[in-house]
């Protein structure tokens, strides 16, 4: 059960682990908002994108208000009632189809099922997996099962607010298995037509495409009058179609290389290939760089959740935090110009990564008595 981008990368990445480690397994990949009425299904990604281009100040206030107890408390029996009317037709389905496990990705679902669990009302048991950092008080729903966090730290916090030590594993925010195949990065470079003797940066908005975007590639490309020939481009853009669009006739004739997708599924590719990564700090984005060893320059961070991701991979060695596009800018053509500064964080990233995480979390939680786990 998921809803949004990067959460339904990390369900569809749990999904494939189940697969994989049972052939027999039936297993339903569903998105929560398609079960709403058709009003919410427009408004809820049309408001969070609203907030967070446009308002964040409003929605880090919205965030740490709706985490603090005096707030979060009051809501809950509104909160529950509300969920319950608004997916009343994914609950009758999820009765009918009686599932032996729920698996959460977002914590919409994790608070629908973990209700409806703690009642009595579904017999499944219910896993939620936090696929950020910080734990807010929304994932941690009574009614789960087992709680799946990226680190000790997110497990300490939870502890803090109440949750059982024996309900939390530190088992890591799951990513796809492409992530950890080998790539051919000379077969890649030629694919893209790629020059050999620039650094690739791989600038990515997120899945909604969100982000000073524009900005970043238009300082970028400006700075190959002082610095020519040292980078090139490859620019992801989400599902903002425009941006993309603008991008392609904007640099069409640069003289720095400059390539502009629109959604991809091939990101396992495209970060291969590059030297560097420019992005904000969503929880799967950061998890995947991890993996493939690629440094980060983290900017246009969404205060709350990604505020926490960020600081675990800076903290950790892996990424640089800038909070304005100038700092990133700058930032990118320093690490680009310095080989021995990109390779200590490419090794730091890889030393914190979690590449086992869905098939550690499928193989420990989802079903012991086949996969032989407590």
């Amino acid at each position: 059960m998921t809803a949004g981008t990067g959460h339904r990368r990390a369900a569809e990445a749990l999904a494939e682990a189940v697969r994989l480690q049972d052939a027999q397994a039936e297993v339903v990949c569903l998105d929560l908002l398609a079960w709403v009425p058709a009003w919410l299904r427009w408004a809820y990604p049309k408001v969070y994108q609203c907030l967070v281009g446009f308002l964040p100040t409003l929605w880090a206030i919205a965030y740490y208000a709706l985490d603090h107890p005096w707030i979060f408390r009051p809501c809950q029996w509104s909160r529950r009632l509300w969920n319950r009317t608004v997916t009343r037709r994914l609950i009758r389905w999820a009765g009918q189809w009686q599932p032996d496990v729920v698996i959460a990705t977002h914590f919409f679902p994790a608070e629908v099922f973990g209700h409806e669990r703690q009642t009595g009302r579904l017999a499944a048991r219910v896993i939620v997996v936090i696929t950020d950092l910080f734990p807010h008080r929304l994932w941690l729903t009574a009614g789960a099962d087992a709680i799946v966090v990226g680190s000790d730290k997110t497990k300490q916090l939870c502890q803090d607010r109440g949750i059982d030590g024996e309900r939390l594993h530190v088992l890591g925010i799951p990513i796809g298995s492409q992530f950890c195949a080998a790539q051919d990065r000379s077969a890649l470079a030629r694919q893209w037509t790629l020059d050999p003797g620039r650094r690739t940066v791989l600038i990515v908005s997120g899945g909604m495409g969100l982000g000073p975007v524009a900005r970043l590639v238009h300082r970028l490309v400006d700075a190959e009058r002082a610095r020519p020939g040292l980078l090139q481009l490859l620019v992801v853009c989400g599902e903002n179609a425009r941006l993309a669009r603008r991008l392609r006739i904007r640099y069409a004739a640069s003289a720095m290389p400059v390539r502009v997708f629109e959604f991809v599924q091939m990101m396992p590719q495209l970060m291969a290939v590059s030297d560097l990564l420019v992005t904000k700090a969503g929880g799967l984005t950061v998890m995947e760089a991890l993996t493939m060893g690629l440094p980060m320059v983290l900017c246009g961070v969404i205060p709350g959740q990604e505020r926490f991701n960020a600081e675990y991979v800076v903290g950790h060695g892996a990424a640089v935090l800038t909070p304005v596009v100038e700092e990133a800018v700058a930032a990118t053509l320093r690490l680009a110009a310095g080989p021995q500064a990109l390779e200590a964080m490419r090794a730091r990233a890889i030393a914190v990564a979690q590449p086992r995480a869905a098939q550690d979390i499928v193989s420990r939680l989802v079903n012991p008595d086949v996969y032989g786990a407590t």
